[in-house]
């Protein structure tokens, strides 16, 4: 009998000491996944590791590069690359799977030093990235596919919550108190349904009897987006709050209410990006269009370039490097941006990269 309590004990201390040790290693990972997260914000041409080499090349293969996010994304990764003398170069699927995947093993062919990838589909695509993820760098953008090393991206919940408690201020002060929503989304992406509810959720955190009358595919397309609204406003008309999962999806939902000769003055329209000069303008034009989640593309272009260069350098990220994300409205959009004589906006990237950052995690599935 003493012999078996004996080896109970004993047993119970390495399980204990295999558990201390497991918890101990994970914080050592948390740790130095911070640090390379700190990192890969902070390093600059003038200032990396000194034993670190730069990829001689970098290629993106976006997923639709005629939406103007990627265009100004693609532009900053391009100027970020040449400070650094890494030739860049884009890919794009136009929404096509086939087309990804083979611009994917087309990098490959031309053995590109680090890939960057913006997925179609991000299931289907996962086979592809984990077999070349083996023997190159691969950093995900927007949208996360197993395999890649890392993703850069906002927080598209958190960022959908802040605009939600926007929208649920603007209604008790201008709105009488309700909110009836048009939610025009996308739920073919993980990310594009977290930004749909978070919205939801950080609206009824300000106003719980605010309803999300009808949620639309638009595609994140500004055409499908006025197709699907003009039906769900018909069905609809007294909806008082347009969201859009992205600005095209939200100008396209604003267009439809106009067509229908509602009432703008009983509107608020919400986006999500600021990616170019549309929401820019629409913000300044004093019209429903009153906030959006701005993502500030020209900042993730050159974060996605610092992760790649530093995990072709083996540096282990962190599952994903969290982007700034600020709902924007007239009253702070030249906080961040300066218009240009010719109407162009320039990002100040110095004051982008202080937004401080806190994730809002969305609840736990009850089931």
């Amino acid at each position: 009998m003493k012999t078996s309590k004996t080896f109970l004990f004993m047993a119970l201390l390495v399980i204990s000491a295999l558990l201390l040790g497991a918890f101990g290693a994970m914080a050592q990972d948390d740790d130095a996944m911070m640090e390379a997260d700190a990192m890969i914000r902070a390093f600059t041409v003038e200032d990396m590791p000194e034993d670190w080499t730069l990829p001689e090349s970098i290629g993106h293969v976006t997923n639709y590069l005629v939406h103007e996010w990627y265009q100004n994304e693609t532009k900053a990764e391009a100027a970020t690359a040449e400070a650094y003398g890494i030739e860049f170069s884009i890919n794009d699927a136009n929404l096509d799977l086939q087309a990804s995947l083979a611009a994917v093993d087309d990098y490959v062919a031309q053995d590109v030093g680090a890939l960057v990838f913006t997925p179609v589909d991000e299931v289907a695509s996962s086979p592809a990235i984990r077999r070349v993820a083996r023997d190159r760098a691969v950093v995900c953008e927007g949208t996360a596919v197993v395999g890649c090393a890392t993703l850069v991206a906002i927080s598209d919940y958190t960022a959908g919550y802040q605009v939600g408690i926007w929208a649920g201020n603007y209604a008790i002060e201008n709105l009488d108190g309700e909110a009836r929503v048009l939610d025009i989304g996308l739920p073919a992406l993980t990310s594009t349904v977290a930004r749909s509810d978070g919205f939801a959720d950080g609206l009824h955190s300000v106003l719980p009897e605010g309803e999300i009358v009808q949620s639309v595919d638009g595609a994140g397309s500004k055409d499908v987006a006025v197709q699907v609204s003009a039906d769900a406003l018909t069905a609809n008309p007294d909806i008082n709050i347009i969201f859009g999962i992205n600005d095209d999806s939200a100008l396209g939902g604003l267009q439809s209410y106009i067509a229908a000769g509602l009432d703008t003055d009983s509107l608020l329209v919400v986006g999500f990006g600021c990616e170019g000069i549309a929401c820019k303008n629409a913000l300044q034009e004093g019209g429903p269009y009153k906030v959006s989640a701005a993502m500030f593309p020209e900042y993730q272009g050159l974060l996605l370039i610092n992760a790649s260069i530093a995990v072709f350098n083996g540096v282990q990220p962190p599952p994903q490097i969290y982007a700034p994300s600020q709902p924007v409205t007239l009253d702070n959009l030249f906080d961040y941006y300066t218009q240009e004589e010719d109407g162009t906006y320039t990002a100040l990237l110095d004051v982008i990269a202080e937004i401080e950052i806190e994730i809002v995690d969305p609840p736990m599935d009850d089931e």
